[in-house]
């Protein structure tokens, strides 16, 4: 019996994330949005693909070919979004598209509760991770994502992932990117999670995310049943500077756009 299809909700080009990953506005990320999650967060804003299982199947042959026709269609790199659930069907097919010609970088694009073992088993397949570090306050981790040791299991798994690739280079387009999405109600954890980082490297890439709004269940969360502040965003700001953090990607609220490296925040990017 062959490896079990994958459940895929949508894949296309998109323009939302940092600038070396999205490119201008002929090129893109290549999204391929994969159906499940092994996180449930009570504010996802893909709820519907995360938990609600939108999406449909395909093969691993039918997953590399979508990979080739990304790539086709201008895409600069291939970018698998939430993929941690189906990695082994992942691992069958970037070998298979490379060997039908595609060429261009795979990010792997997590939320970093990731087993080391699973991307140990993806070394040399992928060339840009992504994760996104939500906490480092474990029971903020079981409150709103249901999951246990969420700060020690990411920890672990972005130090693999550097490993692996290091820290990115805009000129190779490789290495590791870390987000944080900065919750309301919640700045602690932004800060010891900035705290956390800067410990192992303050020479990471880091993209700061402010566009938290309520979605899904967070109405049942009063402290996160609303947008988050200016002040607030600027305050987490504040302490990635105050770190000595230099590279990366700060979000502006109001636009939603992301701006230059450098954390320069009176010169957004468009």
């Amino acid at each position: 019996m062959g490896i079990p299809k994958v459940k895929i909700a949508w894949f296309g080009k998109h323009f939302g994330e940092e600038p070396p990953l999205a490119g201008n506005k002929n090129q893109g990320a290549g999204g391929i949005f994969f159906s499940g999650c092994n996180l449930r967060c009570v504010f996802c804003q893909n709820f519907q693909i995360s938990q609600e299982g939108i999406g449909k199947e395909y093969s691993v042959g039918e997953l590399a070919k979508m990979m080739i026709d990304l790539q086709t269609q201008g895409a600069i790199n291939v970018d698998l979004v939430t993929p941690t659930i189906w990695w082994k069907q992942i691992k069958e097919a970037i070998p298979l598209a490379r060997e039908q010609g595609l060429k261009i970088p795979i990010v792997w694009n997590s939320n970093a509760y990731e087993n080391t073992e699973i991307l140990k088993e993806m070394k040399g397949l992928i060339d840009i991770y992504l994760p996104d570090f939500k906490y480092a306050d474990d029971e903020i981790g079981f409150r709103y994502s249901g999951i246990r040791k969420y700060s020690e299991i990411a920890t672990k798994a972005i130090l693999e992932m550097l490993d692996q690739v290091g820290n990115f280079d805009t000129e190779q387009g490789r290495g590791v990117i870390v987000r944080h999405l900065v919750l309301p109600n919640n700045l602690e954890n932004s800060f010891a999670i900035l705290d956390s980082l800067s410990k192992i490297d303050k020479n990471i890439f880091m993209s700061l995310m402010s566009q938290y709004f309520p979605m899904h269940k967070a109405e049942n969360f009063p402290e996160i049943n609303r947008a988050l502040t200016d002040e607030e965003f600027d305050k987490v700001y504040d302490k990635l500077v105050d770190l000595g953090f230099k590279n990366g990607w700060v979000q502006d609220k109001e636009s939603q756009q992301v701006m230059i490296p450098n954390f320069n925040k009176s010169d957004p990017f468009n």
